[in-house]
């Protein structure tokens, strides 16, 4: 199935010609008679889309609309408004009432069908972005849609500069948002970093079909618009460009002569939609970076190092010196806790990380892979340059004294460090055992330096294999 879509509509026969229509495109199919029925119907359904007729007799578009928003499991679904007649009036007050999009009798099926696969599309891809981003963002991004979070950026992009600068013109009259216009290129637009936009406009005239698709695929592929909502303005005689343009990923297409309320009604509503997404995608990219950060010393920690630490084994260049492993763990640390306090422990943690940080290459990995304990990988380090990088951190972290608030001495703190060498495709194909045995070996090479007396450096002696 393409998707399972609820129809709302009190007229059977309206329902049953849709569902037909539906069902042969390979969409899942529902009904209802009433807006109570519906809500009532959704809550086992989930469905990915809801279509509402205008005869509904126990409530109108903007109530069920605002009953749909204000349920968690149904905030983000997209509403589209089936229209008796096709007037810019009723388009507005549907779009107005917060519906995604609007259908009109008569229907054009190309368009139609276009139109709902479009608006799946886009909420399956927002459903994945929820799922890895965490089980609370349904109502963070329902109350992102629900307010315009900053004035948005626009760019008309058109094959005549006239048509581009009076559309700008126009839509200033109406709109808060900052709005640029740009001349395309016959084979689309030419876009630099500076005009980066939260809407693209393309405007198509009549006859310019070829060049239309040439822009849409041009903006797609764009790094500038990758993120970017696209609206295609297109001649009312052009409605089988409309429905290729939708299927090439444009977010909303116009056809025909559209008023400006309802042209500024759909771009705010994109830039709505858009910055929802960014908000979202910001909390995602936030959440991949905790999986990776520890949050005490804000270095990596073991759920990095270990990958990063494979891809040097499994290595490109087997030609290269290879790579050096290093376990550091502070000596007496207990000590330090039992005598000062935890607080006073978390910032020699912290001070120390920022030793370790500021040390070494700007190539080299630190990570903090237990309570006191940091791994270092160097990559193309060869035993000399790890061995003069261990001693280095050994002298700066013992030779540094730590202030602590609320004690008049600063704390001073050594360190033991264990290196062992590995190099690319040591291992052969077990990748793991191999890492696994870099980590043994550099732990056993501290365990030595901890029974020399601490404050040393040990390098293993026997290469891992």
């Amino acid at each position: 199935m393409s998707g399972k879509i609820l129809i709302v509509d009190a007229v059977a026969t309206n329902r049953i010609v849709l569902k037909v229509k539906l069902s042969a495109a390979h969409f899942e199919v529902h009904q209802a008679s009433s807006g109570a029925s519906a809500m009532t119907m959704a809550r086992g359904l989930q469905p990915d889309l809801i279509i509402i007729g205008a005869a509904l007799t126990d409530m109108n578009y903007a109530e069920l609309i605002g009953a749909v928003r204000a349920r968690p499991d149904l905030a983000i679904v997209p509403v589209v408004a089936l229209l008796p007649e096709d007037t810019g009036s009723a388009r507005v007050a549907a779009l107005a009432a917060g519906a995604d999009d609007v259908i009109a009798q008569p229907i054009d099926e190309r368009i139609m069908l276009a139109r709902l696969r479009s608006l799946l599309r886009q909420h399956h891809a927002l459903q994945d972005m929820r799922l890895n981003a965490g089980p609370d963002c349904a109502t963070g991004f329902g109350e992102a849609q629900s307010s315009l979070l900053r004035g948005g950026r626009i760019t008309v992009l058109s094959l005549h500069m006239t048509e581009a600068m009076a559309l700008r013109t126009r839509l200033r009259s109406v709109c808060h948002h900052q709005i640029a216009a740009v001349q395309a290129g016959a084979a689309g637009a030419k876009l630099s970093s500076d005009r980066v936009a939260d809407v693209f406009v393309l405007l198509l005239p009549e006859g310019y079909d070829r060049a239309g698709l040439d822009m849409m695929a041009e903006l797609r592929a764009s790094p500038e618009a990758r993120h970017g909502r696209i609206v295609c303005l297109v001649a009312e005689g052009a409605r089988a460009l409309a429905a290729s343009l939708l299927d090439m990923g444009a977010s909303d297409v116009i056809v025909g002569d559209a008023g400006l309320d309802e042209l500024a009604l759909r771009l705010t509503r994109q830039i709505q939609h858009k910055q929802a997404i960014d908000h979202l995608r910001t909390r995602l990219h936030d959440g991949l970076r905790a999986a990776m950060i520890d949050p005490l010393t804000g270095l990596y920690n073991r759920r990095f190092a270990m990958p990063f630490l494979r891809e040097l084994a499994v290595g490109t260049d087997q030609a290269s010196p290879g790579f050096a492993v290093m376990v550091a763990d502070l000596d007496h640390f207990k000590q330090i806790n039992d005598r000062l306090g935890h607080a006073a422990g978390d910032r020699v943690l912290c001070h120390v990380a920022d030793i370790l940080s500021s040390s070494v290459r700007e190539a080299d990995l630190v990570a903090r892979i237990g309570g006191e304990e940091f791994l270092i990988a160097m990559p193309g380090a060869d035993g000399a340059e790890a061995r003069r990088t261990a001693d280095l951190l050994c002298h700066r972290i013992g030779a540094a004294g730590i202030k602590l608030r609320g004690h008049g001495t600063p704390a001073n703190v050594t360190v033991s460090i264990g290196v062992t060498m590995g190099e690319p495709g040591g291992g052969g194909e077990d990748v793991s055992g191999y890492v696994e045995t870099l980590l043994d070996q550099a732990d056993r090479a501290l365990y030595r330096a901890k029974a020399r007396g601490r404050n040393t450096v040990k390098i293993s002696a026997r290469p891992a294999a």
